[in-house]
């Protein structure tokens, strides 16, 4: 499970809402069972917001009468094998628990899940992005079922779809300080850094050795094991894939292959590599990297995104520009997802249960569980979308932030628009207005608008341009695109399609390729899809009473190009002298949305069945490698003079003791 946990709770602790879930339970004792990590879902804020299990609870005694009175039990694990261990031993009783992808399938396979039934989860079908979602949907196992011919049980393949929802997702990578203090006073760049950290061989270098920390995780570090035993053919494929050798799917599929190799001869060769990675190392961490990372006790981390990103944002703090790194020849990319132990329950839990996963997968609780962990949720739509604008695009404070709190000045006054050619103006509704910057027809019609605004010295609202000039004032007109030396408009190219560079919005710089860091990044691989139709899908009845200007429709043509920082157009040169741009390096970003191309070189980390004891083997054999002969000379002169001093203790307190009796016997 990527999300850290930290402390594992057996007993179950209730979370009774205000109402009183636990009391006048008036259907018959409902109670919902939920297993998760902790800190793995909206815990309410200091404003006194309750948590998410306490606002499902007030949303079913809303609108599901049938239930009032439900109560919830709400644990939190530690890790995925524990769930496991007790699933396994019948000790757990839980409706739904929250565990990673390659655990599903072992359970799944075990026999103690049952299915989903998707069409009851209707916000996971429309909301889940379609790119994230496939990544998951490929995954089968195999279950055993009766064959009522031969009377015995046979292996069936299964999908992972028909058994899992989503809940969140990432990458695999290396969180690193390129100006870590040691690494300063070694005398390394900063750009020698962020070149080596783009390949997992980084953790092996020498250079480095004693500073860097990686997972005390059997399938994360074994996963790495793998990544640099054969980085070699890893890289063989990403080149073909690259020279149009083999298509998508093919590079892929053996990408991922390769990656779960775990076979007796596999395990052995990864061993002796992660041997060499224990020695290059500073320790194993299994919560502490991510903070270790921002004190600087440590400059190198194996990190999952999620913990990357919280990094990042503690790092701000400090001072300190930490970088994270998907290397190129690729990684994995990891799910946790919920699924549904095979227990017995009734019809209303049943109910309940599927509600329960509808709630989450609404982009509206999406986003407070995206914003509360830090991690991605696999849910799109524009709540998602606009909470990720706010934290990432550059535009965010003048079109999503100041238009939003000026919105009643916008929507009473008029904004105007003008055709270049013809210079005729027009009026424009807000909310086009607001979805306008990069429309499709742009390239054939430039737009720009008159923005209401307050007069300084009149103190007055201006609603109207005063002639065809004053739209070319920056500081009320927008979007003004980049132009060249003959006056051309400069575009970019975004998924083969000519787009044109924004300049500016209003007063604020968006982005001159000439003097700028700041890239564009179109994430419709992710949001596309992901966004309601029409205004009744979206409102229901309340559409036919609402006003127009209140009803804003996102659609797949939408604004879902960002402008930013955090995927930095780092060139560096490679090992044949030959300049190279970097696609693997980013900061927060980059953590929580990887480009599509950077998804399409990592592979899902399976479970390895069988082979799942060569591998725990393996990894009882890494962490029990005997000490170096300095540290066990250190050890047993520790343990001597640990002897000596209890002995010199017990034979003084026994001497005292003796005294005192005399004293007593001779009094």
């Amino acid at each position: 499970m990527k999300k850290i946990y930290k402390t594992l709770l057996l007993t179950p602790m209730i979370l009774v809402c205000a109402s009183g879930l636990t009391s006048c339970n008036k259907s018959n004792g409902l109670t919902l069972r939920i297993l998760n990590s902790e800190d793995y879902i909206y815990l309410g804020e200091d404003d006194g917001e309750k948590d998410l299990v306490d606002q499902f609870v007030d949303y079913i005694e809303e609108n599901y009468p049938e239930y009032h009175g439900v109560s919830i039990v709400y644990d939190t694990s530690d890790t995925n094998e524990t769930i496991y261990s007790e699933i396994q031993t019948g000790k757990s009783n839980y409706d739904l628990i929250n565990v990673s992808e390659y655990m599903a399938q072992k359970i799944i396979s075990g026999g103690f899940a049952q299915p989903i039934d998707q069409d009851r989860v209707p916000n996971y079908q429309k909301f889940a992005s379609k790119s994230i979602k496939q990544r998951l949907d490929q995954i089968e196992t195999t279950i055993k079922v009766d064959n009522p011919e031969t009377g015995k049980k046979e292996d069936k393949v299964v999908q992972l779809k028909d058994y899992a929802v989503g809940y969140m997702w990432g990458t695999l990578g290396i969180l690193f300080n390129p100006l870590y203090e040691d690494f300063v006073s070694r005398g390394y760049s900063e750009e020698e850094v962020i070149t080596d950290m783009m390949d997992y061989d980084a953790l092996w270098n020498p250079k480095y050795k004693n500073t860097i920390s990686v997972k005390n995780s059997m399938r994360d570090t074994y996963a790495v094991g793998v990544l640099e035993t054969y980085r070699d053919q890893f890289i063989d494929l990403k080149t073909k894939y690259d020279d149009n050798e083999i298509s998508l799917e093919e590079y892929q599929e053996s990408f991922s292959k390769l990656f779960n190799s775990s076979d007796e001869k596999s395990v052995n060769e990864v061993q002796s590599t992660l041997k060499a990675l224990k020695e290059n190392v500073f320790g194993l961490e299994v919560d502490s990297g991510k903070e270790d990372i921002v004190t600087q006790k440590i400059g190198v981390n194996l990190a999952w995104s999620g913990d990357a990103t919280y990094s990042m944002e503690q790092a701000e703090d400090y001072d300190l520009d930490l970088y994270y790194s998907v290397p190129e020849y690729g990684s994995n990319i990891w799910s946790d997802v919920w699924i549904m132990p095979n227990n017995s329950r009734t019809t209303a839990q049943d109910e309940l249960a599927h509600l329960f996963l509808d709630y989450l997968c609404d982009p509206s609780i999406a986003t407070k569980n995206m914003s509360y962990t830090g991690y991605t949720s696999f849910i799109g739509g524009d709540d998602i979308l606009e909470l990720t604008r706010d934290w990432y695009d550059i535009r965010t404070e003048e079109m999503y932030i100041d238009i939003e709190v000026k919105k009643d000045v916008f929507e009473t006054a008029t904004i105007y628009s003008v055709d270049e050619t013809t210079e005729e103006f027009s009026a424009v509704d807000y909310n086009d207005f607001l979805k306008a910057n990069h429309d499709d027809t742009r390239n054939e019609e430039v737009l720009r608008y008159f923005l209401p605004y307050t007069d300084e010295e009149t103190e007055e609202l201006v609603e109207e341009p005063e002639d065809f000039d004053t739209l070319y004032d920056e500081k009320h007109a927008g979007p003004v695109y980049l132009t060249d030396d003959e006056g051309e408009i400069v575009t970019t190219l975004v998924d083969d399609k000519e787009v044109p560079v924004n300049k500016t919005y209003g007063d604020l710089t968006i982005v001159d390729a000439d003097d700028s860091e700041l890239e564009v990044v179109d994430l419709s691989y992710f949001f596309n899809d992901t966004f309601y139709e029409t205004a009744e899908e979206k409102y229901g009845d309340e559409a036919a009473t609402m006003d127009p200007a209140d009803i804003v429709l996102y659609h797949n043509d939408v604004d879902t190009i960002f402008y930013s920082d955090c995927y930095l157009p780092y060139t560096y040169i490679d090992e044949n002298g030959d300049e190279q741009q970097n696609i693997s390096v980013g900061h927060a970003f980059f953590c929580q949305y990887p480009s599509e191309e950077t998804i399409n070189r990592c592979a899902v980390m399976e479970d390895y069945g069988e082979n799942n004891n060569y591998v725990m083997k393996m990894w009882e054999n890494f962490k029990s490698d005997p000490l170096p002969v300095w540290a066990i000379v250190t050890f047993v002169v520790f343990i001597a003079g640990i002897a000596g001093l209890i002995t010199y203790f017990v034979v003084t307190k026994a001497i005292t003791n003796n005294i005192r009796k005399k004293r007593k016997m001779n009094q």
